[in-house]
């Protein structure tokens, strides 16, 4: 067995956003990422805010993601099972 050597390691911390007072959102746009890992799922949740202070006609951007482990996979599909079909509902 081969031993690897950590070459650098490094740690990004949480980024947190307010909304500067008197602001107001121009435009919001969320999405969700899931990633399945070996233990679960990490979950990814980014953001673009497009935002103006009230004091400027100016737009000011803001992106961030949020991230957070989950032992289930939150958009799973799972359907009932059902004895009739499409076709025979349809009749």
């Amino acid at each position: 067995m081969s031993t690897e050597l950590l070459k650098s390691a490094s740690l990004e911390n949480k980024k947190n956003f307010t909304l500067p007072k008197g602001a107001s959102i121009i435009s919001k746009e969320v999405r969700l990422n899931v990633e399945e890992i070996e233990n679960g799922f990490l979950l990814r949740k980014s953001y673009d805010i497009k935002w103006t202070n009230a004091e400027s006609d100016d737009s000011n951007y803001e992106y961030f993601t949020r991230t957070w482990f989950s032992k289930d996979n939150p958009i799973e599909i799972t359907m009932p099972d059902e004895s009739k079909s499409l076709a025979d509902k349809l009749d």
